[in-house]
C-alpha cells in the first residue's frame, strides 16, 4: 500500500509540475503580448498568435495524462482532488493564454498606427498586476499551499476590477465626445477585458488550491 501511495504521489507531483509548464507558457504569451501592445510589435504579434497552437496541444497532452493517472494509480482524498484540479487547470491556463493571441490579433487587425499612448499605459499597467495574480496563484498551486497562500495570490482581484470600470468609462466618455473614436475605443475595450478575464482565472486557480487542500469549495471574487 506504502509503495502503491508513493507512486500515487510521484505521479500526482509530475502532474502538477506539468501544470507549472503549461502556465510558464502562458505567462510568457501574456508578457509578450503587454510587450507587443506597448512598441505596437505586429511581428512580435504575429509570432505570438503563431505560438498559441503549441500550448493548445501542451493543454491535450495534460488532459490525457491526468486521465491516464485516475485510470491507472485510482488516486484517492487529496490526491483525487489534485488530478483533477490538474485538469481543470490545463483548460484554464489554455483559455488564458488565449487572451493574449486575442490581444495579438486585435493587434494586427488595428492597422500600423499605435493606439493612443495613454490608454495602452493603463491598460498595460492592469494587464502586469493580473499577470503578477497568475504567476503567484499557479505558484501556489504547484507548491500544495495553503487557504491563506492562496488568497493573498488573488487579493488584487477587486483593484483590477475596479481599474478596469474605470478605464471602460474613460473610453466610453472619449468615444462620446469623438465618434471617429469609436473603433480604436473598442479595440481597446476588448484588450483591456482580456486582461481583466486574466486575474478572473487566476483566482479560480487560487479556488482549485484551496479544494485541493482542504475539500473546501469557496468562491473568492
Amino acid at each position: 500500500m506504502t509503495d502503491s501511495l508513493t507512486l500515487v504521489q510521484k505521479q500526482r507531483a509530475h502532474l502538477q509540475d506539468a501544470v507549472d509548464a503549461l502556465g510558464g507558457l502562458a505567462l510568457t504569451a501574456l508578457r509578450r503580448s503587454v510587450d507587443c501592445l506597448e512598441r505596437h510589435d505586429r511581428t512580435l504579434a504575429a509570432q505570438i498568435v503563431a505560438a498559441d497552437a503549441e500550448i493548445n496541444q501542451q493543454r491535450r497532452l495534460l488532459e490525457q495524462e491526468c486521465l491516464v493517472t485516475l485510470a491507472a494509480y485510482k488516486p484517492a482524498g487529496v490526491d483525487l482532488r489534485a488530478v483533477g484540479a490538474c485538469m481543470e487547470l490545463a483548460g484554464e491556463l489554455e483559455r488564458i493564454a488565449d487572451y493574449a493571441a486575442d490581444v495579438a490579433r486585435i493587434l494586427l487587425k488595428h492597422g500600423e498606427t499605435p493606439f493612443p499612448a495613454t490608454p495602452v499605459a493603463a491598460i498595460a499597467e492592469l494587464a502586469r498586476t493580473a499577470i503578477t495574480m497568475l504567476a503567484t496563484s499557479l505558484e501556489v498551486f504547484t507548491d500544495n499551499g495553503d487557504e491563506g497562500r492562496a488568497r493573498a495570490a488573488v487579493a488584487a482581484e477587486a483593484q483590477i476590477d475596479q481599474a478596469e470600470h474605470a478605464f471602460i468609462e474613460q473610453v466610453l466618455e472619449h468615444m462620446r465626445t469623438d465618434p471617429e473614436f469609436a473603433v480604436t475605443g473598442t479595440e481597446l475595450l476588448w484588450i483591456v477585458h482580456d486582461y481583466e478575464r486574466v486575474a478572473d482565472r487566476a483566482t479560480n486557480i487560487a479556488e482549485r488550491t484551496i479544494y485541493v487542500a482542504s475539500g473546501k469549495t469557496l468562491e473568492l471574487d
